[in-house]
C-alpha cells in the first residue's frame, strides 16, 4: 500500500521542522492531522498529534505539546492502544518535568511503567527509566541517576533495543563527565556512536560526536576534539538539521581560532547565518561575538 496524502504532508512537516522552517512546519504537522481526521484514520490521526506534539515542545510551546499529547492520548485511548499511551505518558511526563511539575512527572511516568509492565515491554519500562534517571539527575542526585540509566540500559540490551542502548549510554557518559570520571564517559560515548552508527541514525551519531568532541576537548586532546566536531557537523549537515550543524560549527570555530583565523572566521559566519536562518538568536550572537574577537 502506497503512501496517502496525509502520510506524505506528515513527513514533509518533519523535514521542514529539520531545515528550521518552523510556522510552515506547524501548518505542515495541522493539515496531516486534519488530513487522517478526513479519512477516519484514527491511528494515523493521533500519530500526527504526537508528532505535533513533539514539534510544540522542542520548539518550547509547551501548553500546545500538551494539548497535542492529550488530544493523541485520547483516541488511543478509544483504540485500546496501550503501548501508545505509554508513550504518551512519557511524552507527558517530560513536559511536566520541564515545567518544574516532578510530582506529576514522576506520576505519569509510574502510569506508564504499569502499561509497559503489563504487555512485558522491556524497551519502554528502559525508557521510563532512562526518564526517571534524568529526573534524578536534575535533583541533583547523580549517583542515583547513573542507576537508573544503568537499569535503563540493561532492559534496552534484553529488548534488543540498539538506539535505546545508545541513548543509555549517552545519558551515563554525559553524568561520568560530570563527575570527573572522564575515561569512564569516553567509553560510553565511543559505544554510543557505534551504535548510532550500526543503526542509521544520523542525528543520534552526530549529538554523540559533538559529545565526544567536549568531552576529548577537557581531555585536551584538540585534535581528535576537531576531528569529533566535524564528523558531528558532516552528519547534521546531511540529515539537514540546521540549528545542529551551527552549534557543531561554532565549536569548530572557536576549536580553531587560536591556529587558522581565517577557516575560524568562515566556519562562524556559517554559524551565524545558519542559526538566524532558524531563528535561534542567541546561538547566532554567539557566534557573532566570537567574531568580533578575531
Amino acid at each position: 500500500m502506497g503512501k496517502t496524502t496525509a502520510d506524505t504532508t506528515l513527513d514533509e512537516a518533519e523535514k521542514l521542522w529539520l531545515s528550521g522552517e518552523i510556522q510552515q512546519a506547524r501548518e505542515a504537522f495541522r493539515r496531516a492531522r486534519l488530513l487522517y481526521h478526513e479519512s477516519g484514520d484514527g491511528s494515523g490521526e493521533a500519530a500526527a498529534l504526537m508528532a505535533l506534539g513533539d514539534f510544540e515542545a522542542e520548539t518550547g510551546h509547551l501548553p500546545g505539546a500538551r494539548e497535542a499529547y492529550v488530544d493523541a492520548r485520547a483516541l488511543f485511548a478509544a483504540t485500546g492502544a496501550q503501548h501508545d499511551q505509554a508513550g504518551i505518558l512519557v511524552r507527558l511526563a517530560r513536559l511536566a518535568h520541564r515545567e518544574g511539575a516532578l510530582d506529576e512527572a514522576r506520576q505519569c511516568l509510574s502510569s506508564a511503567r504499569a502499561l509497559y509492565d503489563s504487555a512485558s515491554d522491556n524497551s519502554g519500562l528502559a525508557h521510563c527509566a532512562k526518564r526517571l534517571g534524568h529526573l534524578e539527575r536534575d535533583e541533583g542526585r547523580q549517583d542515583l541517576a547513573l542507576d537508573r540509566y544503568g537499569e535503563a540500559l540493561t532492559l534496552y540490551r534484553r529488548a534488543n533495543d540498539t538506539l535505546g542502548q545508545a541513548a543509555a549510554l549517552k545519558a551515563m557518559a554525559a553524568i561520568n563527565r560530570r563527575l570527573g570520571h572522564l575515561d569512564r564517559a569516553h567509553r560510553e560515548l565511543d559505544q554510543a556512536v557505534t551504535l548510532y552508527h550500526e543503526t542509521g541514525d544520523a542525528l543520534g551519531e552526530g549529538a554523540a560526536r559533538h559529545s565526544l568532541g567536549h568531552l576529548l576537548l577537557g581531555l585536551g586532546d584538540r585534535a581528535e576534539a576537531r576531528r569529533a566536531f566535524e564528523g558531528a557537523r558532516d552528519l547534521f549537515a546531511a540529515a539537514g538539521h540546521l540549528r545542529a550543524e551551527a552549534e557543531a560549527l561554532l565549536d569548530l570555530g572557536k576549536l580553531v581560532a587560536g591556529e587558522d583565523a581565517a577557516k575560524a572566521r568562515t566556519l562562524l559566519s556559517h554559524a551565524s547565518a545558519l542559526a538566524r536562518r532558524v531563528g535561534a538568536v542567541p546561538l547566532a550572537e554567539a557566534a557573532d561575538a566570537e567574531l568580533k574577537g578575531l
